[in-house]
């Protein structure tokens, strides 16, 4: 059995977390084993009790900022006394200190992955990334990334260009993500949306998602029809904060804040228009799952276009004012008659995770 350590900031609805997650799922046992070394974000996150149900050991650390001695330490112990086959961090450049440690103790199978492309940072955090990036770099053996531009913007192009960088898929269970009529009236009636447009966003409140531009947005439409309300599904460390602008815009009791939930598959159907303006991603694992469920999507220009694979996305700048997100969602048409055709769009496009979680597991086998 080869045993894979992972490395995360956090096991909550996130979505690299949900990645990790759905890979292992459909991954044999019996041959590959995960552990997981994350930080002290959340008390508890979403997935730590169901990855331990699957066999899972979970180390929580300090974040560093808090207390760096104590983090280090614990980084060091866990690969040096571990076992592991395979170390593997989800944080980009900032994996650096795991990758070293995973060096230093002998770990043959050293994996960095990058899942953010362009993000907007100040120009000395630009260059730290840099400096990070190089020195992870320097004690891996495989670089990764979410899909092209990730791997360019975290690897450089020199790298991507050689073929120096695998793409780990952002892949979906297909099936649980369909579109169903049935679910779609059921979970409508229990948020209580029956005859509303709903407008929904699924995403941690952080600064990234860019929830301000949103809920401006939202406001605007709510100008001109009534009959319109936005979910949130998430949470996040600017939770309050990003509640606190909703309700200085004095639309906070017009939304419904679901929190965390474990149901977003069933959620999506109840949406019409899925929104998501922000600031930078790598290639969002949720805009996979809102295409396979046939949902319109309205997304910042900031976003890679390879997550665009079927017809679904419309791609506008958030740069230029919150008008033409108003007026598009004001045209939208109904399409719930043609969502359950876009599952097997999406499967067909390469993003069925039964087919790419067996490419990972060769890979940590090889």
């Amino acid at each position: 059995m080869v045993r894979v350590l992972h490395e995360l900031s956090a096991l909550d609805g996130g979505g690299d977390a949900r990645l990790i997650y759905e890979y292992y799922s459909c991954m044999d046992k019996t041959k590959v084993h995960f552990d997981f070394v994350i930080y002290d974000f959340y008390e508890n996150g979403l997935l730590e009790q169901p990855l331990r149900d699957m066999g899972c050991t979970i180390y929580k650390l300090p974040q560093i900022k808090k207390d760096r001695k104590a983090c280090l330490n614990g980084l060091e112990k866990v690969i040096k006394e571990g076992n592991y086959d395979v170390v593997h961090s989800h944080r980009g450049g900032r994996g650096f200190f795991v990758m070293y440690y995973a060096k230093k103790y002998g770990i043959k199978k050293r994996v960095v992955h990058s899942h953010v492309a362009n993000e907007s940072v100040s120009f000395m955090k630009k260059m730290l990334n840099v400096v990070l990036s190089k020195i992870a770099k320097m004690f891996a053996t495989d670089l990764f990334a979410c899909g092209k531009d990730a791997g360019i913007y975290m690897w450089g192009k020199n790298s991507f260009d050689k073929g120096d960088v695998s793409i780990m898929t952002n892949a979906i269970t297909i099936d649980k993500f369909g579109f169903s009529q049935d679910v779609r009236e059921t979970k409508r009636k229990e948020l209580g949306v029956d005859d509303k447009l709903v407008l929904g966003i699924v995403g941690r409140m952080t600064d990234q998602k860019n929830y301000p531009f949103l809920f401006r947005v939202y406001k605007e439409v709510l100008k001109v029809r009534q009959d319109v309300v936005l979910v949130v599904v998430g949470r996040g460390l600017q939770e309050e904060t990003i509640k606190a602008y909703a309700r200085e815009l004095g639309i906070e009791k017009e939304i419904l804040f679901l929190g965390l939930r474990d149901d977003v598959s069933e959620l999506l159907n109840a949406f019409d228009i899925f929104l998501l303006p922000s600031l930078f991603e790598g290639l969002p694992v949720v805009l996979i799952e809102a295409q396979a469920n046939g949902l319109k999507q309205i997304v910042s220009n900031t976003i890679t276009d390879e997550v665009d694979i079927t017809d679904l996305i419309e791609y506008l700048p958030i740069d230029e004012g919150e008008q033409q997100w108003v007026e598009r969602i004001n045209a939208y048409k109904n399409n719930v008659a043609e969502r359950n055709t876009y599952s097997q769009k999406v499967a067909k496009a390469g993003y069925d995770i039964v087919v790419e979680s067996k490419k990972m597991q060769n890979f940590y086998l090889s």
